[in-house]
C-alpha cells in the first residue's frame, strides 16, 4: 500500500501539470493539511519528495514555489551528468577530446592518494546538453579500477564503474572561479578571457576507495551551484533540511557562484 505523503505528492504534481507555472506558490502546509485531510508530518514528506525530484523549491520562511528548467533546484545528491541533465528535461552528450593512459603527477597522486608515477586512465570530454557545450571535463581513474581497454568511450562512465564494482557512492569538491584560455574558450564557445567555475572532484566507492580525480570546468553563464544553509536547532523538518541547489540559468550574464556537491 502506497504511503500517504505519496499520494499527497501525487496530487501536488497533477495541480503543478495542470494549473502552476514556474515560481508560483504552492498552496500552504495549513491548506494541504485540510485540503488532503492529512497531518503536517505527511504533508512535510510529500513536499520533501517533490524537492528531490526538483519539481518545487522552498524558502525557508516564505514557501514552497514550483521550480523550473531554468532555474533547478533539488537536495544533495550524487549524480552523475547524464542523471543531472536528465533530471532537469535536457539530453545529456558527450564529445570525446581523449583517451590515455598517463603517469600520474603530484596533484593527481595525492588527491588519489597513490604512489607518484602511478598509471591513470585519463579521460577528457566535452560536456553537452541539448547539444549546447557546458563543461569540460577531465577525469584520472588508477588504470587498476578501470583500464583503457575497458573503457567505453560514449558511454556513462559512472555506469561503467558501477558493473566493475566501484559504484561511485561519495565525491568531495572544491570549487573556484577561473579564466578559460584560449583552447578551452574555443570548444566552450565562449569569448576569450571568460569566466568559468573550476570544480575538482575525489570520489570514492562503497568500499571506501578513491577511484576518481576530476578536473571540470564549467561555463559560468550557463551552471551554477548554490548552497543554501539553514541553522541546525533540532527543529528542522525533512523539507527545511540544508539543500544543495544545481541552477541552470539561460542569461548570458556570468553569475556568482557558491558551492554544492554533485
Amino acid at each position: 500500500m502506497a504511503h500517504k505523503y505519496e499520494a499527497v505528492a501525487q496530487s501536488i504534481r497533477s495541480t503543478i501539470a495542470s494549473s502552476l507555472r514556474p515560481h508560483d506558490a504552492l498552496p500552504s502546509e495549513r491548506d494541504l493539511m485540510e485540503v488532503h485531510n492529512v497531518s503536517r508530518q505527511t504533508v512535510r514528506a510529500a513536499i520533501a519528495r517533490l524537492i528531490d525530484e526538483g519539481l518545487v523549491y522552498n524558502i525557508h520562511g516564505s514557501g514552497t514555489y514550483v521550480g523550473s528548467r531554468e532555474i533547478f533546484s533539488k537536495a544533495p545528491k550524487l549524480t552523475s551528468f547524464t542523471e543531472d541533465m536528465a533530471s532537469r528535461g535536457f539530453t545529456a552528450s558527450s564529445r570525446v577530446l581523449s583517451a590515455a593512459v598517463l603517469d600520474a603527477d603530484e596533484e593527481v597522486a595525492r588527491r588519489l592518494t597513490i604512489p607518484l608515477g602511478s598509471p591513470c586512465t585519463v579521460l577528457r570530454r566535452l560536456r553537452l546538453a541539448d547539444d549546447k557545450p557546458i563543461a569540460i571535463e577531465e577525469a584520472y581513474l588508477p588504470t587498476a579500477v578501470l583500464d583503457l581497454d575497458r573503457l567505453r568511450l560514449g558511454e556513462s562512465l559512472y555506469a561503467q564503474l558501477a558493473e566493475l564494482g566501484h559504484e561511485v557512492i561519495r565525491s568531495e569538491q572544491e570549487i573556484t572561479a577561473t579564466e578559460l584560455d584560449e583552447d578551452q574558450c574555443s570548444l566552450l564557445e565562449v569569448r576569450p578571457g571568460s569566466a568559468a567555475l573550476c570544480v575538482l572532484r575525489v570520489s570514492s566507492s562503497r568500499q571506501g576507495r578513491l577511484i576518481e580525480f576530476a578536473r571540470d570546468i564549467y561555463r559560468a553563464d550557463r551552471y551554477s551551484f548554490r548552497l543554501a544553509v539553514t541553522k541546525d536547532d533540532g527543529k528542522r523538518s525533512p523539507a527545511d533540511r540544508t539543500e544543495a541547489q544545481h541552477l541552470w540559468v539561460g542569461s548570458a550574464a556570468t553569475r556568482a557562484a557558491g558551492y554544492s556537491t554533485s
